[in-house]
């Protein structure tokens, strides 16, 4: 086979194209790199829009390719321009190349992969010598092609979450499929307006949000809502582990109250209140155990908070809610004013409460989302474009068909 043949099939060239020359060149530093040359035979006509159209002249075009071996390579052709019958000029694509790319798909095939596994584009420029906003623009227009083809399924259970953009108040709203597991929306800020725009993000791609059944979320007023106005038919499903912190918080309060007084007694002490018993050294423990009969009030709140967690652990196999209805009262008679005002808060929220014994649904894959999406901000050492940082969450965790794997 030569030499000619051989490349063109590494290129996957057909006829009409063909491989017209092949050599190496001196480049920078004493360095060589590949050149080949491709062109089309004579006489033959080009499809354009369906159309089959005589070639009226050529642009000279060059496009970066992979290396061989530790060679950089570029292809040259003559790319046609042909007339069509309303007597337009236009240039046809090529088959290695997207239309306006000065790289070859597999070029840019190979950026998307190295991005995929966690090299920011500063380091892919690096590796390939060029300006890290290439890399940028490389993976923002196959992210953009891809959403626009992208056909959503019909969204049943959704999770609302926010996630920080940069430091101070820069915030994205985040909407994951929880049965498709990927990223479905995302808007600027955190909120009503933002949920409003996520969904006509999602609903570009086929998305009906009238087929929604079930919305996982925190108990932000922005958030909730959100949901009343533009998923009424959709039951809010509060997320347990909110609840938990929120439970926390009330308990912190009692133990910063107590602390005032007895500043010694429970220095170097949030840590064990705030912690599952389970995951308590045996020292951790010990400590812990005399404190709650030194202070009642706390070992009181503490006790109620593994209660709290006990009856949703319960949950995921008996669904009742008579046990949380049951905590409910021991918390209110419980007296302190901290753990009550978290009582009224249930109440206040009970729509939102009950359905997730119906559902056992929650916000982990959001919250696990929100950990990448964090992952991706450190990578990059941040996004100043908020259009980049949301096509990159796209790029990891959007579902998206772009043939890297």
């Amino acid at each position: 086979m030569k030499d000619t043949e051989l490349f063109a099939a590494a290129l996957a060239l057909k006829s009409p194209w063909y491989i017209k020359k092949i050599d190496f060149r001196d480049a920078a530093q004493g360095e060589k790199e590949l050149h080949i040359e491709v062109d089309h035979h004579k006489r033959v006509k080009f499809e354009y829009e369906g159309e089959l159209c005589p070639v009226h002249d050529h642009q000279l075009r060059s496009w970066r390719h992979l290396r061989f071996f530790q060679h950089d390579c570029y292809l040259h052709a003559r790319v046609p321009r042909v007339k069509t019958e309303s007597g337009e000029v236009r240039l046809v694509a090529v088959p290695w190349a997207e239309p306006g790319s000065s790289f070859t798909l597999l070029f840019e095939l190979d950026v998307l992969k190295l991005m995929d596994k966690g090299m920011s584009a500063s380091a892919v420029g690096r590796h390939y010598s060029f300006d890290s906003r290439i890399a940028s623009r490389i993976v923002g227009r196959h992210v953009s092609n891809a959403l626009a083809t992208q056909e959503l399924r019909a969204v049943k259970d959704l999770s609302v979450d926010e996630t920080s953009r940069k430091k101070g108040h820069n915030y994205l709203t985040i909407l994951c499929d929880r049965q498709a597991k990927k990223v479905v929306g995302v808007s600027l800020g955190k909120d009503q307006k933002a949920v409003g725009e996520a969904l006509i993000d999602m609903e570009a791609r086929g998305a009906d949000r009238t087929t929604v059944r079930s919305v996982t979320l925190d108990m932000s007023r922005s958030y909730i809502a959100a949901c009343e106005s533009y998923m009424p038919q959709a039951e809010m499903v509060f997320d347990r582990f909110h609840l938990v912190k929120k439970l926390n918080e009330a308990i912190d309060t009692i133990r910063r109250a107590e602390q005032k007084q007895f500043k010694e007694a429970l220095k170097h002490s949030r840590y064990l209140w705030l912690r599952n018993a389970s995951k308590l050294s045996q020292k951790q423990q010990q400590r812990l155990d005399l404190l709650k009969e030194a202070f009642p009030n706390l070992g009181q709140a503490y006790r109620l908070k593994e209660l709290f967690r006990e009856v949703f652990d319960a949950a995921q196999f008996t669904k009742r809610l008579k046990p949380l209805n049951e905590w409910i009262k021991m918390a209110w008679d419980s007296g302190i004013k901290p753990i009550q005002e978290f009582v009224n808060m249930l109440h206040d929220h009970w729509y939102g409460i009950k359905t997730y014994f119906k559902r056992l649904a929650n916000n982990a894959f959001a919250e696990g989302v929100n950990l990448k999406i964090q992952e991706i901000k450190r990578i990059a050492r941040g996004y100043r474009n908020p259009h980049n940082f949301i096509l990159m969450i796209y790029f990891k965790l959007g579902g998206l068909d772009l043939k890297i794997h």
